[in-house]
């Protein structure tokens, strides 16, 4: 949905095919005021102080100052330190929080009982239990918290640091502080400051669109809603308070006020966080061998994403929007019909009336005379249908009185009556209350009736809220202090009342916005109302992978844009091949067409296989979310993330005996960064191995990569972001890396130039990877793992390694209770001219799950048969592996049960000739700031190695009519101007011109004005 309409007309014969129109237009045109509008209030930063006397007491640490204050420090958990500051005269209690979910655990000193020192210990011993072994001396405060972290005080000032294996993490460095007015009062909040070290990297900070390093920048904490925009918009819907450091750690604020980040853009080695109206500050430094680590302690503290619905990975189509039963059947069935994917069909506002009738949440029996049925029937074929819902109701609602004189609604912030906010979009409305308990069992009881009626999956939109006036105020606070946890407050309503009243029902939620710790309510984010342009699909994967950093594993967009832009089917086709690859595929958009079937050939087909593609990546795909459910992992993660993976184990679970373990083959998960050692010899081994793989994953050309991403551990997906690109540059990780579509084999550790075909964008496997992929089905609901075919890309470079899939029914939330979910594991032993994989499954069958399974292994780039095979030691009859000569690719069919099966390769010989003309270009062509254009236009270019360049504009007929040279330009991107003139600056004729560089092209459409 949109929070501003398109004005603009397609070509008449676009309109055609859309009948019934999707258009929508803002009645009451724009909004009379900047709703996110504020006025700078002037403060002053005041100091904590210095040390005046501290104690220790149940695992906390409190420092009293010289002005009165109180600075408390408190372990947490393994990796995660709290600090709280409370101001001299303000109450010692922390804010309420609406997004930590942990309790402390309990503390002890390292190597220490939690009840203190066995009978018969020293005097000295039992004092320093008492005093929680904090080391006292004359200018600091030093306390070991675990045998790897210890937490310095420094007394004058006041400053809290972090140190790990003997060396400072992260240190304050203006300390907290008060914010006083000019008025001399608190009123302006608190804030805190840390030191940045040269090279360090900053991350996360929630969705933007801004490159993924967000260092330099300064950022505002509340969530914005942003019509159509573009690259380079620095608030949207989900600003999140939690900034990740390339050096380990990350520092989350555990407020949900209004605030700023300030990450180097003042000071350049400076850090600040500010939250108005504060009257005390708490945050979090999460410390980790990795940023895998990092996300698995943060999500543990706030909560993980629980497992979607397996529909909820398909193609989910939307639109703005459809408006009749009918055509929600005609959608079904021409995507079914045009060989597209379907699992779950989208209703915008016109199943409640439109715009005007927004609160309404019941249907237009005209448009929707059997609802029941029709989502019966469409759940039947596989379709799940999903609503759309937004915070407001219209005056000109239906449920206007009610919420209004029960007081379900945000109250004026001096008269507390009811509030209508004038001045949004779509008329004058009033915004529930989300935080008040009645309104919240009014909501849910919409949902409930709803859901009965067999609605799939739900669609909150507007959630910012996008206009919510500064003088209104909630059960939790003015609007100001409460808007960033606005969104989170709604999600909870779903995810809290599923829990309680469907326990075995997963939640599927797409929202448009939240807060930290918004995840653990099953919602699944999208990127906002994105202009439909290249600069709009540029946006998105910096922002996936921000909010990934941030803890929301499944950041999407409006697949081929939402709003503004004209058609264009190349840029469609770029897109939906991205999303394909992605947490979540939902095409969307109005004015244009959204429905792949619309397109001509051979876009059509072009998107048909990407989209067959990933549902044929399903076994890989729900082993990702099942990876996120379990360690708060993206499923989508930037190129310095490294490559956790899951091992397996053969101690019992939890609660569980060895005789348990036996009867139900369960095996428990060992996530790859253990920190943990039995030795101090082998802990200072693991610790440098862990630094230097930290080290080694966060080299320049990984730290702000921001055009390709991993879809788990073993896949490089590159989109073609840029129009007109048959070719890109792809930053490759050190290793092997073997092209998807062809085998070959590139060499890492560089950046290298790949093909890039409209047909395809570049995707690529890590060497020594296991790949498991099904068979396509048209519906998630026809999914089934009886027969596997798994690529196992064996490689000289990788002698060991593995991949364990997850399998359960793919609907039943409660599987971690009771276990009833399939692992099933592939490993592989890699030696000179053999290679032996095992394959097992462990784990309870689920309901229909298969009895046994069918593996088809495929070795690719095999470059001969192989001189014997066999299967757990006895030799495989040659008519049962084939080996294709013409495609080197190894086939073997196996039968996997309850038993493990072992295949050996004998005489394998693999063909690892690199892939040639992988030169990198040394510029690239970038889509231009306008493509039409009446005045002049930015040609942009990025530039790989340093040089002077030459760029040419050449009119329809291909005659050279202005040549634009660069002069020496370093690596970076840069633009040129060109205001359509010709050499001699004489304006050219309006018409079609193409830019031309190094070989790339892009064209241009300049207008001029008709006398």
């Amino acid at each position: 949905m949109t929070t501003r309409f398109c004005r603009s007309l397609l070509l008449p014969f676009l309109l055609l095919p859309l009948a019934p129109a999707a258009f929508a237009q803002r009645e009451a045109g724009p909004p009379t005021q900047d709703p996110f509008e504020r006025r700078a209030v002037a403060t002053t930063a005041v100091s904590i102080g210095n040390y005046r006397s501290h104690a220790y007491a149940n695992g906390m640490l409190s420092i009293r100052s010289t002005d009165g204050g109180t600075l408390r420090v408190r372990p947490w958990a393994e990796g995660v330190v709290r600090v709280e500051y409370y101001p001299a005269g303000q109450p010692i209690r922390p804010d309420s929080s609406v997004s930590v979910m942990q309790a402390p655990e309990p503390w002890s000193a390292p190597g220490k009982h939690l009840e203190g020192p066995d009978q018969g210990a020293s005097a000295v011993a039992f004092e320093a239990h008492r005093a929680g072994s904090v080391t006292a001396g004359s200018t600091t405060l030093e306390w070991k918290t675990d045998p790897s972290i210890t937490i310095v005080i420094q007394k004058n000032p006041l400053r809290v640091s972090y140190q790990q294996n003997g060396e400072t993490l992260v240190a304050e460095q203006g300390g907290a502080f008060q914010q006083l007015t000019a008025a001399g009062n608190a009123a302006g909040g608190t804030g805190v400051s840390f030191g940045l070290q040269p090279g360090e990297h900053l991350y996360g900070t929630g969705s933007r669109a801004l490159p993924l390093d967000r260092r330099g920048r300064k950022l505002t904490l509340y969530n914005e809603a942003h019509y159509s925009y573009q690259n380079g918009e620095p608030t949207l819907n989900v600003s999140l308070p939690t900034v990740v450091s390339s050096r380990g750690y990350m520092l989350f604020f555990d407020h949900h006020t209004a605030g700023t980040l300030d990450l180097g853009a003042t000071e350049k080695n400076t850090l600040e966080y500010r939250g108005e109206g504060l009257q005390n500050l708490g945050y979090f430094i999460i410390a980790g061998s990795s940023y895998a680590e990092i996300l698995s302690r943060y999500t543990a503290l706030t909560g993980r994403q629980p497992l979607p619905p397996r529909w909820g990975m398909g193609l989910i189509q939307s639109r703005f929007g459809y408006r009749t039963e009918q055509e929600m059947y005609q959608v079904a069935g021409r995507m079914r019909r045009a060989g597209f994917p379907l699992d779950g069909l989208v209703l915008d506002l016109y199943w409640f009336g439109g715009t005007t009738r927004q609160g309404d949440f019941s249907w237009v029996p005209q448009n929707f005379p059997d609802p029941k049925r029709m989502m019966r029937r469409l759940d039947s074929a596989g379709v799940k249908t999903i609503l759309i819902s937004e915070p407001y109701v219209m005056r000109t609602s239906r449920n206007d009185a009610l919420v209004r004189t029960q007081g379900l609604v945000g109250r004026g912030l001096t008269d507390g009556q009811p509030y209508t906010v004038e001045s949004f979009w779509a008329g004058p409305a009033t915004l529930i209350d989300m935080f008040r308990p009645k309104a919240r069992q009014w909501m849910w009881a919409q949902y409930d009736r709803l859901k009965q009626d067999g609605v799939g999956g739900w669609w909150s939109d507007l959630g910012e809220p996008e206009n919510q006036p500064a003088d209104m105020r909630y059960d939790l606070g003015p609007t100001r202090r409460i808007h960033n946890a606005y969104g989170q407050a709604w999600a909870g309503i779903l995810s809290e009342n599923y829990a309680r009243q469907y326990p075995n029902d997963r939640l599927f939620n797409l929202a448009r916005s939240g807060w930290a710790g918004m995840q653990r309510h099953s919602v699944f984010p999208w990127s906002g109302d994105i202009n439909r342009s290249w600069s709009g699909f540029q946006a998105q994967v910096p922002m996936m992978l921000s909010m990934g950093l941030g803890g929301v594993g499944y950041m999407h967009s409006d697949a081929g844009g939402f709003c503004v832009g004209p058609v264009d089917s190349e840029l469609y086709t770029r897109w939906l091949q991205m999303a394909s690859l992605g947490p979540i595929l939902r095409p969307h958009g109005e004015g244009v067409p959204p429905e792949p079937y619309w397109y001509p050939e051979p876009y059509q087909s072009i998107v048909r296989d990407a989209t067959h593609l990933r549902y044929e990546l399903l076994p890989y795909l729900y082993t990702l979310a099942w990876e996120n459910n379990q360690t708060g992992t993206p499923l989508a993660r930037p190129m310095n993330y490294g490559a956790p993976y899951l091992r397996l184990g053969d101690t019992p679970g939890e609660g569980e005996t060895a005789a348990d373990q036996e009867s139900d083959q369960s095996l428990t998960a060992d996530w790859s960064w253990s920190t943990t050692a039995s030795s101090a010899w082998g802990q200072e081994r693991l610790t440098a191995r862990q630094q230097r793989a930290f080290a080694a994953q966060n080299t320049a050309a990984l730290t702000n990569v921001n055009d390709q991403y991993f879809l788990g551990p073993n896949l490089l997906v590159a989109p073609v972001i840029q129009p007109g690109q048959r070719r890109r540059n792809v930053v490759l990780p050190a290793g092997n890396w073997i092209d998807f579509y062809s085998n070959a084999t590139l060499p890492g550790g560089r950046t290298a130039g790949v093909p890039a075909p409209l047909a395809r964008i570049p995707l690529l496997v890590r060497a020594g990877a296991f790949l498991p992929l099904a068979s396509y089905v048209n519906t998630t609901a026809r999914y089934h793992t009886d027969t596997l075919r798994v690529r196992y890309y064996a490689d000289p470079t990788v002698s060991a390694s593995s991949f364990t899939m997850y399998d359960d029914d793919g609907q039943s939330r409660l599987v971690a209770q009771t276990r009833q979910y399939q692992l099933i594991s592939f490993q592989g032993t890699l030696r000179p001219n053999q290679a032996d994989i095992r394959v097992s499954v462990s784990g309870k069958a689920y309901p229909n799950a298969p009895a046994s399974r069918t593996i088809e292994l495929l070795v690719p780039r095999v470059a001969s048969a192989p001189t014997g095979m066999l299967r757990n030691g006895e030799p495989v009859p040659a008519t049962e592996w084939q080996y294709e000569a013409a495609g080197q690719l190894l086939r073997l069919r196996c039968r996997l049960d309850s038993q493990p099966v072992t295949v050996t390769i004998q005489g394998l010989q693999l063909n690892t000739t690199p892939l040639g003309h992988t030169a990198p270009d040394a510029v690239t062509l970038e889509a231009p700031d306008n493509r039409t254009f009446g005045g002049s236009t930015n040609l942009r270019y990025s530039v790989l190695t340093p040089g002077s360049f030459q760029l040419q504009i050449r009119n329809a007929a291909g005659t050279v009519v202005r040549t634009l040279v660069t002069g020496p330009q370093p690596a970076g991107a840069h633009s040129l101007a060109w205001n359509g003139q010709d050499e001699a600056g004489q304006p050219v004729p309006g018409g079609v011109y193409t830019a031309g560089l190094n070989g790339q092209h892009q064209r241009l459409v300049l207008l001029r004005q008709q006398n």
